[in-house]
């Protein structure tokens, strides 16, 4: 039977203290860059909604309760919102959500993937 060889890696500690202020780093710069990307959704979907009486606009909001998930939303409690955004049988559909998320899903992107790239050299 082999004996074991004891391994001391020096600097071990430290390096692990210091990925792990960089992780907390990139992740506070990535929760930034959502709540960025969250507002903006919310103000084009409130520009676009149908307006009757504005209480569909008004009642659009951003959650941001799971931000430590790395997660927000964007959305309405209103019963009738569904059926503005997709239509029924007799009503037209007038999507106000799904485009203002398209029109910046990719600028969210591209901003949280400079985050990432930012300090480890790539473009």
């Amino acid at each position: 039977m082999a004996g074991k060889i004891p391994i001391k890696v020096n600097g071990l500690p430290e390096a692990l203290s210091k990925l792990k202020k960089y992780q907390s780093r990139k992740k506070k710069q990535i929760k930034e860059e959502l709540v960025i990307g969250a507002l903006k959704i919310e103000t084009l979907a409130k520009q676009t909604a149908p307006f009757e009486t504005g209480r569909l606009s008004g009642s659009i909001t951003t959650d941001l309760s799971d931000l430590a998930l790395l997660s927000a939303r964007v959305g309405t409690d209103v019963k009738y919102a569904p059926f503005q955004e997709f239509g029924t049988r007799v009503m037209a559909a007038q999507p106000y959500l799904y485009p203002s998320f398209f029109a910046y899903e990719n600028e969210i992107v591209k901003a949280i993937g400079k985050v990432l790239r930012k300090d480890i050299g790539l473009k």
